[in-house]
């Protein structure tokens, strides 16, 4: 589990260094200290994300969860832009500019990232 975390943080800092160094018009970070904290507050937000969705599955036993669960599951389909979205508005040296470029991080942030597959044993 920890090492799928050190993959999606090594993941999302090379994404956002490619796009930085290569398609400078398009997504531009100011240094190097802002690109490490962008990927961590990347990190950060799924993190929290995570715990959230945990915490809201845990109180469907006492009716809460019913309502919670279902609104963040279908944040999760929007997540990914929504932080890029964060990043781009609050974090002072990091842009992204144009529709298009939030459609490609999206994209490539999903293809790259390690999910957790679990092994059915019979």
């Amino acid at each position: 589990m920890y090492l799928r975390n050190i993959l999606n943080l090594l993941v999302t800092f090379l994404v956002f260094w490619c796009g930085s160094q290569y398609f400078n018009p398009y997504i531009s970070i100011s240094d190097t200290k802002t690109l490490i904290f962008a990927t961590v507050l990347m990190f950060v937000i799924s993190f929290i994300y995570g715990l959230l969705l945990t915490i809201s599955m845990l109180s469907i036993v006492i009716g809460i969860g019913c309502l919670t669960t279902p609104l963040l599951v279908a944040a999760s389909l929007v997540l990914t832009p929504i932080k890029l979205w964060l990043l781009d508005k609050y974090l002072p040296g990091f842009e992204i500019h144009g529709f298009w470029t939030y459609v490609i991080l999206t994209i490539l942030l999903s293809i790259f990232t390690v999910k957790v597959t679990s092994k059915k044993h019979l």
